[in-house]
């Protein structure tokens, strides 16, 4: 999900708001300093115990290269057993330092976002029960998890002409930080379902609501979802083997278990709403699903059967399902009616 589609959620969620109390375009300006603000205090707390790291082992390396270099010198004195306690007491240094900045960074991590949230809470002037507040804290932490999508591949580009060494600079860049990005992009997704729950409360009949909530949860199981799976995966850049365990496959069922549960809503308030099947449909694609994605464009097409976007997405789910015949049958039915996408469908034949 990019920060444009969330946007344009968010904004049509604001506008169906009879009473918006704040300035809409102010905000929007003032919660992008405040969001470069925040990215660039996780950037000097993730970089510093890189930094942190290096310089012990820089330290490190240098005392042991000395003790190599002159260890005749000082085995024929006291000093040698000098050089070691040295050395040992680096080391002792480094762990005791590193358990301490291991523990402490996390709680660095979610002041940022605390101090993030009290910023936009300032700028909307929030109060709790106000269904616009909620709305516009939940997108502002959307944004701001969008906006730090593989950030942890970006920290340290190779020098200038030296682009072969390009894979090996992001893989060393995501090995040092995947965790800390991932961490506090669930934190800030976190704040914005609980504001997003607090607007179901508000409003509980409301079927946006119900669908930002529902679309809130996607993009939290998007953190957790195998990234060889996803739209334009590159096989060439490396991925922590933790991204694809068991227990992100997990997480990533039970949050999209929520999305679905929003949805199933939906449908109970409106099931001849084709708008709501497409936001399932919608759902059911970012949920790596198309089993039930093809059951939603199903839906739509008996709702509506001149629905000719549907029936291309359908004809193209068909064929990367390896269900070709009933894709050739889409394929036909478009190119007899003149539809200037009919072409583009027929592609995917094979794809499955």
């Amino acid at each position: 999900m990019t920060i444009t589609e969330i946007e344009e959620r968010v904004d049509a969620a604001l506008n169906a708001e009879e009473c918006v109390s704040f300035d809409k375009a102010r905000f929007k300006e003032q919660v992008n300093v405040t969001i470069n603000d925040a990215t660039q205090q996780i950037d000097r707390v993730v970089k510093r115990y890189v930094a942190f790291n290096m310089a012990f082992a820089s330290l490190l390396t240098v005392e042991f290269a000395l003790f190599v270099i002159f260890f005749t010198l000082l085995a024929q004195s006291s000093t040698l057993a000098i050089s070691l306690a040295a050395m040992f007491l680096t080391l002792f240094t480094y762990l005791t330092l590193r358990l301490y900045l291991q523990a402490r960074k996390p709680e660095q991590l979610l002041d940022i976002r605390d101090r993030f949230l009290s910023s936009c809470k300032e700028i909307i002037s929030y109060h709790d029960g106000v269904a616009e507040h909620h709305m516009a804290l939940a997108s502002a932490c959307c944004r701001v998890t969008a906006s730090l999508h593989n950030r942890e591949y970006s920290f340290y580009p190779p020098p200038e002409k030296m682009d072969f060494l390009n894979p090996t600079f992001l893989t060393f860049s995501c090995w040092w930080h995947w965790r800390d990005l991932h961490a506090i992009r669930e934190a800030f997704m976190i704040a914005a379902i609980e504001e997003h729950i607090k607007l179901v409360k508000c409003e509980p009949t409301d079927l946006e609501v119900h669908a930002t909530l529902a679309n809130a949860y996607v993009m939290l199981s998007s953190l957790y979802a195998d990234p060889r799976k996803a739209e334009g995966y590159d096989e060439d850049r490396w991925i922590p083997p933790q991204r694809y365990s068991e227990a992100m496959r997990e997480n990533f069922r039970a949050t999209a278990e929520r999305a679905i549960q929003e949805f199933k809503i939906l449908n109970e308030y409106a099931p001849n709403d084709p708008w709501v099947h497409a936001q399932l449909a919608y759902s059911y694609h970012d949920l790596q699903m198309p089993e039930e994605e093809i059951k939603q464009y199903e839906t739509i097409l008996r709702i509506s059967r001149n629905d000719k976007e549907a029936l291309f997405k359908l004809g193209m789910l068909y064929f990367q399902q390896g269900r070709n015949a009933d894709g050739l049958r889409i394929y036909e039915q478009l190119k007899g009616s003149n539809y200037k996408k009919a072409e583009n469908l027929i592609k995917f034949y094979g794809a499955y």
